[in-house]
Order: structure tokens, then sequence, then C-alpha cells
């Protein structure tokens, strides 16, 4: 697990040490222990299926198809599971934030939530990319895009 919250924390984007970093980690509201489901896990499980979903339906499934077979329907599926986890990145620690729901030794913004959402978003697009030039291949229809 420590190389999913390294994966995340590398880019910098939200505070980790006494931050948000600690929350997503699971850190309890007492402030005792890591006892709390880990954010940064169910995150990347949301953004490996979210993508992997968008991305094999746009080469296999409804989008294998002549008039969406442009450069630009691709990234707007892509963009379009970026979104979405985006928004589920920010959810969940933002939801916690307006409940109170975290420990109060943490110094923790709704900025650093934006930075979440922003880093899954970033990884998110990522991942477009990298299943995309694994998968595209075999396409009857969209094998060349993107070019």
């Amino acid at each position: 697990m420590d190389w999913l919250i390294a994966f995340f924390e590398s880019l910098n984007l939200y505070s980790s040490q006494n931050g948000l970093g600690e929350h997503l980690q699971g850190l309890d509201v007492q402030c005792n222990d890591y006892t709390g489901k880990s954010i940064y896990y169910m995150v990347f499980i949301w953004m490996f299926t979210v993508n992997s979903l968008v991305i094999i339906n746009y080469y296999y499934g409804l989008f294998n198809r002549r008039p969406f077979n442009r450069w630009w329907w691709w990234l707007i599926n892509v963009l379009t599971g970026t979104a979405i986890i985006f928004t589920v990145a920010f959810m969940y620690p933002n939801n916690d934030l307006i409940t109170g729901n975290y420990c109060k030794d943490l110094q923790i913004s709704e900025l650093d939530c934006v930075g979440f959402g922003l880093t899954a978003a970033i990884y998110s697009f990522i991942w477009c990319c990298l299943l995309t030039l694994l998968i595209k291949w075999k396409s009857s229809v969209n094998k060349k895009v993107p070019v």
C-alpha cells in the first residue's frame, strides 16, 4: 500500500504531511491510528475501473463506429472519464471535511481536496493514454485513433 501513497503524493498537489495525505491514509477521528478506510485505495479502484471501461467502450463498444473515429471523440471520452475521477477524488475527502469526519489535528482545506482531485485526474488521463496504446490495435474501426 505504500507504493499507492507514494504514487498519489508524488505530484505534491495537496498537503501530505500533517494534512490531507494523513486523512487519505485512514487516520481515525481521534488521531490515534490508521483504522479508517484508505481513500487512496478507493480512488485508485475507481480510477482503474472507470477509465478502463471508458477506453474499452471506445475501442470495442458503442463508440467503435465510423462517426466516432476522430481524435476529438477519443478526447471527449477520455476527458469524461477524467472528470468522473476528479469528482470522485474530490468528493471523498471534501465530504469528510464538510461533516468534520477527520482528525482535527490535521491541516486540511478545500484546496487540498481540489489538489487530490487534480492528482487523480492527471493519473486518470495517463492511464487512458497507456491503455489506449495497449488495446487500440485490435479495434475494427478506431485502431488509428488517436494518431
